[in-house]
């Protein structure tokens, strides 16, 4: 009877139903098909929603609507733009910093497009950059934002598989960094070859100005790890006290955060934290179904008494994954494949930690690839152009991040590093 619950669960996705939907209706129409006491979708739905990590999420969100609301991108932007201005396609390479920068503040890949490119998009078309290169520098440098720690979807890797979300965090951040810096070079090498403008080197002084203006928030990220690494506060305490922070820097020391933009910050986190949880609400009714039928455990004898050697079944994984993030939302895929994969990796011997993270990067890449990335519709949006137009840049990036998830995959020490240093 699950099969009934996939075909339904594709159907409606076909017909437009929204994902999170889909997954609650497919999933009940399964349950009523089998007599199973309706009841249990309530206690599906909300059970699990009463863990103290996973709070940290809607503080996440709230936190980086507060630093956007705040201004903090502007003055990221001024300070790195001041450093790293004589590089081709200037402007491009700092979308890809200020990104890098702000995953640490955030944690929202969304939250990061939105804030950056409604800045940098504009002032780059003006400056010479063709819009569709504009729209995929952000789109695609904005990933990192749940990559590098601290990520709220890295919470919910963690809360859906019992792992430690320090260890997530931490393997996060290497990986984070040396995705960001590919397409750091990536937009160098492009921005050289089509005569993007550099931009003015700022002086000693104008440096010291801009980093003093926005030292509050690059110092933020290294109080959270300390706060996570010294056992000083629990993930949840910690999101919470970045929320307050980012209250505090945007309306008492910047002054930019007004009542207007605090309200405005406060109804998107709800309505944001609103879609997260609704997709996870969904999901974890869909995966109890998956977990009733036994089905990963089959699925995951199915593939390994193929015999294939353990480095082509991780390729042909990460084939799935790739393609699961072109056609699906983030989280719900989370839910769908971690606990398909899990017991294949795990026999194949794999840290879950590390494949949680390669896991997470393979599906992040669909955030900037049509048809439903979130990343690449808002920067669209901002520089006005249809998504087709936007492919013929995005895939140089697309490339780079393939290869990037391909590297992590096969050499765990680039991911274990940090967690095996710090445990």
């Amino acid at each position: 009877m699950a099969w009934f619950m996939f075909v339904g669960f594709f159907v409606l996705i076909i017909i437009g139903l929204p994902i999170p939907f889909s997954m609650g209706i497919s999933a009940i129409f399964y349950i009523v098909l089998n007599h199973i006491p309706i009841a249990i979708v309530a206690q599906r739905f909300f059970s699990n929603m009463q863990s103290f990590p996973f709070f940290a999420v809607p503080f996440f969100i709230l936190s980086g609507h507060l630093m956007m609301r705040s201004g903090v991108s502007t003055r990221i932007i001024n300070f790195v733009n001041s450093i790293i201005g004589k590089l081709p396609g200037a402007l491009g390479c700092v979308s890809v910093i200020v990104s890098m920068i702000l995953a640490g503040v955030s944690g929202s890949s969304v939250a990061d497009a939105a804030s950056t490119g409604a800045i940098l998009i504009p002032e780059m078309k003006k400056r010479g950059y063709t819009s569709s290169f504009s729209a995929a520098i952000n789109a695609t440098s904005s990933v990192v934002g749940i990559i590098i720690p601290p990520s709220s979807t890295m919470i919910i890797i963690a809360w859906i598989t019992n792992l430690s979300v320090l260890k997530l965090f931490l393997a996060g951040a290497v990986p984070g960094i040396i995705l960001g810096f590919s397409y750091l070079l990536m937009t160098i090498v492009i921005s050289k070859k089509r005569n993007f403008p550099t931009e003015d080197l700022g002086s000693w002084r104008e440096i010291f100005k801009y980093f003093k203006e926005c030292a509050w928030v690059l110092f933020f990220p290294a109080i959270l790890l300390y706060s996570l690494v010294f056992g000083v506060a629990t993930v949840t305490e910690v999101a919470a006290v970045a929320a307050f922070y980012s209250f505090i820097i945007g309306f008492f020391v910047y002054r930019s955060l007004d009542w207007n933009g605090l309200i405005r910050a406060l109804t998107d986190s709800a309505k944001n934290t609103s879609v997260v949880m609704a997709m996870v609400c969904s999901a974890n009714i869909f995966s109890w179904v998956l977990i009733r039928e036994n089905i990963p455990k089959t699925i995951a004898k199915a593939v390994l008494s193929i015999g294939l050697p353990d480095p082509i079944l991780l390729l042909a994984l990460l084939l799935i994954l790739f393609f699961a993030g072109m056609i699906g939302d983030l989280v719900p895929n989370l839910f769908i494949f971690i606990p398909i994969f899990f017991p294949i990796v795990l026999e194949m011997g794999m840290d879950p930690i590390h494949f949680s993270t390669v896991l997470l990067i393979a599906l992040a890449l669909g955030l900037f690839t049509p048809p439903v990335g979130a990343t690449l519709f808002i920067s669209c949006s901002i520089a006005k152009i249809g998504i087709e137009d936007v492919i013929k840049d995005l895939t140089p990036y697309f490339i780079t991040g393939i290869l990037v998830v391909i590297l992590i995959a096969y050499f765990p020490a680039l991911v274990m590093w940090l967690p095996n240093l710090i445990f």
